[in-house]
């Protein structure tokens, strides 16, 4: 059974296969759908206040885009998209997405790094991508540096986005140090015009727009290739989805999903084609972004189960700010529970809240829940455009609502592949395209004013991944590092509740007989937080989450059965 949008969410506007991510928003005949206005304030620093117009947008690409084909001797439609790879390594800041539409302008491709990723994790991702140039912030920059020289990347460059929090607070820099994007906007104002990009029938479905770090459905990180098409085409199916209930009509929305992560990415883009304003922020901060929804009136809030659970637990921060204005919650990147929904009704009883799913891979946004067909428990509707199929344990299709099996997608938006890694990217997509997302679904259907709605409901993971703060981290990753270390002999990790940050990687550890039998559990936990806590990002730490046990529970193969060791720690 191949479950489709419902019959009323179906019709979408074609979707253009050789325009360019920046020409499409940029468009005003393909904006039937919303009201658009050029000189609206678009983007918003929710810090500084300042604003970006879509007139200043386009102004500010075009400038840095001169600056960066006279810099780095690119052309528009000359050399490979290959080798044109730019480096993202800030936290949010306005000029995040000038800088990213601005590499594309000159024909270049955007790799994505979050702003708490690990030196070890961002070498990896520049030495595949042999990418040489980086837009970073100043408190990111030593990093910056440090990384490319460990490379052996001789002629980088590094330019600066500036985040108004930083301003003043980070010392100065050497004279032509490096370059601030808004001296780069400068110099390019007063440079020629570069060339149109000029691309051929379908170009848009093959050229690589970012590449967005994940774990897929098992391993270390990948980067996926997401394309122009991608982008455009997850823009147009969400945008499509919400014009029944808008009606053309444009919100104000708080922005501080990273914009490194693929969720606050295309959200950033859906935004800006809308025609929304987006008040973006550098960071999550609980009382700034309370403190914006206050000033700026927002309407309609972007978060992650791990945030909303800070919220609920924090129920006194509401008393203190005006949140009158928000109608809507669009909640996904995870698990979002009965218990937690249930919490913030309570506290905020008018707020809609609708859960979606997603994943890089589908760039983005899979299903939502619909105002006017909402069906609790479940992850919403899918989009239109979006084919989906349930395949069970013995591998036959699932022809039955409301019986499990691994979800399987097919969508204009799924990623072009993994970069270098041509086995995984198969091992992802059979030869019909379909994607498999390692996620267990069932198909559930409910009838309202005599029609029937199916819908989407995520109720597993098969996959060995886990979501921590709505990042993804591969338990290899931190099994890889643990069994390094001598007195380690075999090493599990699983992935475990976390009523802050959703989940939380947790190890199990048989010691060695030989090596270090005389130091005490507690000191070697030490050092094994150390060692993981020097190597890799935040979300793979494992504070006091360590067990030592005599031996595992395997399978006939030897491998450790991570689901009874999961189950120990539930049932204690």
């Amino acid at each position: 059974m191949i479950l489709t949008p419902p019959e009323w969410g179906r019709e979408m506007m074609p979707i253009p296969e050789s325009t360019p991510i920046y020409d499409f928003l940029m468009q005003r005949d393909n904006r039937h759908l919303y009201n658009w206005v050029e000189d609206s304030k678009t983007l918003i620093c929710g810090l500084s206040g300042n604003s970006y117009t879509l007139h200043v947008i386009h102004t500010r690409v075009e400038a840095l885009a001169r600056s960066l084909s006279h810099e780095l001797g690119w052309a528009p439609n000359s050399g490979s998209p290959e080798d044109k790879v730019v480096g993202i390594f800030s936290f949010n800041t306005l000029d995040y997405l000038v800088a990213s539409w601005a590499i594309h302008r000159v024909g270049g491709t955007c790799l994505l790094l979050h702003p708490t990723s690990s030196a070890a994790e961002i070498k990896r991702h520049i030495s595949i991508t042999q990418c040489r140039v980086l837009f970073t912030c100043r408190s990111l920059l030593t990093t910056s540096n440090q990384v490319l020289a460990e490379r052996g990347v001789l002629d980088h460059k590094v330019f600066l986005l500036e985040l108004p929090d930083e301003l003043g607070k980070m010392p100065s820099l050497p004279d032509q140090a490096q370059k601030t994007v808004e001296q780069l906007v400068q110099q390019g104002s007063s440079l020629p015009p570069i060339e149109p990009l000029r691309w051929k029938l379908g170009q848009g479905r093959e050229q690589v727009a970012y590449l967005c770090p994940t774990s897929g459905t098992s391993g270390l990180q990948k980067l996926a290739q997401i394309t122009h098409y991608n982008i455009i085409a997850n823009v147009i199916q969400s945008a499509t989805f919400e014009s029944r209930q808008k009606n053309g009509s444009t919100e104000i929305a708080l922005g501080f999903l990273p914009l490194s992560h693929s969720y606050g990415l295309i959200l950033a883009h859906l935004t800006v084609w809308r025609g929304d304003t987006y008040i973006l922020q550098a960071s999550f901060d609980m009382q700034a972004a309370l403190g914006a929804i206050q000033q700026y009136k927002i309407e309609r809030l972007y978060l992650v189960p791990p945030i909303i659970s800070a919220m609920v637990n924090n129920p006194f921060l509401f008393e203190l700010f005006d949140l009158s204005s928000v109608k809507s919650v669009v909640t996904g990147s995870g698990p979002f529970g009965a218990r937690l929904a249930e919490a913030l009704r309570k506290i905020r009883p008018s707020w809609q809240v609708l859960p979606g799913y997603g994943l890089t891979e589908t760039a983005v946004i899979i299903s939502v829940a619909h105002p006017d067909y909402m069906y609790v428990g479940t992850d919403g509707c899918l989009l239109p455009g979006v084919e989906a199929r349930l395949i069970d344990s013995e591998d036959h299709e699932v022809d039955a609502y409301d019986q499990p099996g691994e979800l399987y997608l097919r969508s204009p938006s799924n990623m072009k592949g993994y970069l270098g890694q041509e086995e995984a990217t198969k091992e992802v997509f059979d030869e019909q395209g379909w994607l498999r997302t390692g996620d267990i679904a069932v198909f559930r259907i409910q009838e309202k004013d005599g029609k029937k709605t199916t819908y989407l409901d995520i109720v597993d993971r098969k996959k060995d991944i886990m979501k921590v703060k709505g990042m993804q981290v591969a338990p290899v990753e931190i099994e890889s590092h643990l069994a390094a270390h001598p007195a380690v002999a075999e090493v599990a990790v699983v992935g475990v509740r976390d009523e802050d940050a959703g989940e939380r990687p947790y190890a199990f550890i048989v010691r060695s007989p030989t090596v270090m039998t005389d130091t005490d559990e507690e000191t070697l936990k030490a050092e094994l937080n150390q060692l993981i806590e020097g190597a890799l990002s935040e979300p793979h730490w494992l504070r006091k989450n360590i067990t030592f046990v005599d031996e595992f529970p395997k399978s006939s193969n030897g491998k450790p059965l991570k689901y009874k060791l999961r189950q120990g720690l539930v049932a204690n």
